[in-house]
């Protein structure tokens, strides 16, 4: 293996990384193998261009390589957005992630307290009790009693604390930003993942598919979510295993969802989220908050297969949201991490 000045030379003078030598830059950062100077020149670099799929790859696989498993037979669904969207909204995925599990799916919610936000999933289900720092031994069993767990990204990826500081300094989104979501410790076969940008997706899709994903719905909705959109349309790439990549649009206003403000789903800190959250799954919330939570819990069961199509999904979500299934859920999952 060459050394992180080696490759920094061959990044300085504007060349592509092989997936060889992606593989290798990315071992040599995820054991502290480089000065913190040299990698936010990496970064600047790379920040100059767009990245190829045999980058995204090599880091991609050597981050995959490095993260805590958590083993598990059961098929599970991920919901996660990779945040930037600057759009300061509550945590969409987050409840539709609870929803989707109130329905019987497995959800492998992966995610980490704020960094482009007042906001992580991590902050707001520790806000609603949830003990968010299972060992994988708890979070199989979390899995197995619940049809839930949450994966926090930290615990289960041990190694990035080593580029922490140079992506602190740079202070700017990198591949990291990218990748980091697609890391989930249970291998979900399922996924949502939202993105403000989608000049990656085509490639972040195959990376999912080469990586054993069955079916993943990649999206950016019109106004700048890296959510489904309840006040414009949204688009969105679908991969699934053996099948052409298909694209299409979630238009809020053909599923019934109209007039409706994305000022109206904005969110604030852990407490305030904490708040938004209580009042969906108790069928008090605003009608912009629960039709966004409803079309991503819909996009969930649909890509899970728990739905046949999106508008049974939304049908389906409704339903538990209305019996109090949902609100249930988060209960249980809550107590079952106290009881530890």
């Amino acid at each position: 293996m060459d050394t992180f000045k080696n490759y920094l030379s061959i990044i300085s003078k504007g060349q592509q990384l092989s997936f060889k030598n992606a593989l290798d830059f990315q071992k040599l950062i995820l054991s502290g193998q480089f000065e913190e100077s040299d990698l936010i020149e990496a970064f600047k670099h790379f920040g100059q261009r767009a990245l190829t799929y045999d980058e995204l790859l090599g880091f991609y696989s050597a981050s995959a390589e490095a993260m805590v498993q958590v083993p598990t037979e059961r098929e599970t669904l991920d919901t996660c957005g990779t945040g930037g969207d600057n759009s300061g909204s509550f945590n969409i995925s987050t409840v539709a992630a609870l929803i989707c599990a109130a329905t019987g799916v497995f959800v492998a919610k992966h995610g980490n307290r704020a960094s482009s936000s007042q906001c992580g999933s991590a902050d707001v289900l520790e806000a609603l009790g949830v003990n968010i720092n299972l060992n994988p031994e708890q979070a199989m069993e979390c899995l197995e009693t619940c049809n839930f767990v949450f994966l926090m990204a930290k615990n289960y990826h041990p190694a990035f604390r080593f580029a922490s500081p140079a992506r602190k300094s740079y202070g700017k989104k990198t591949y990291f930003n990218l990748l980091g979501p697609l890391l989930n410790p249970c291998n979900a076969q399922y996924r949502i993942h939202g993105f403000s940008d989608p000049s990656q997706l085509q490639n972040l899709g195959k990376i999912l598919m080469d990586s054993g994903v069955k079916r993943a719905w990649l999206a950016n909705s019109e106004d700048g979510l890296d959510e489904i959109s309840p006040s414009k349309p949204t688009n969105v790439w679908e991969f699934c295993q053996g099948t052409e990549i298909l694209t299409f649009k979630i238009n809020p206003e053909d599923l019934g969802f109209s007039g409706l403000k994305l000022s109206d789903v904005k969110g604030g800190d852990a407490k305030v989220n904490s708040g938004i959250i209580l009042g969906i799954l108790n069928n008090h919330a605003n009608e912009a908050q629960t039709a966004c939570s409803l079309l991503n819990a819909a996009a969930g069961l649909t890509v899970y297969g728990k739905a046949v199509n999106f508008q049974e999904g939304i049908s389906i979500a409704k339903e538990v949201l209305a019996s109090g299934q949902a609100l249930e859920k988060l209960q249980q999952i809550a107590a079952f991490g106290q009881n530890l």
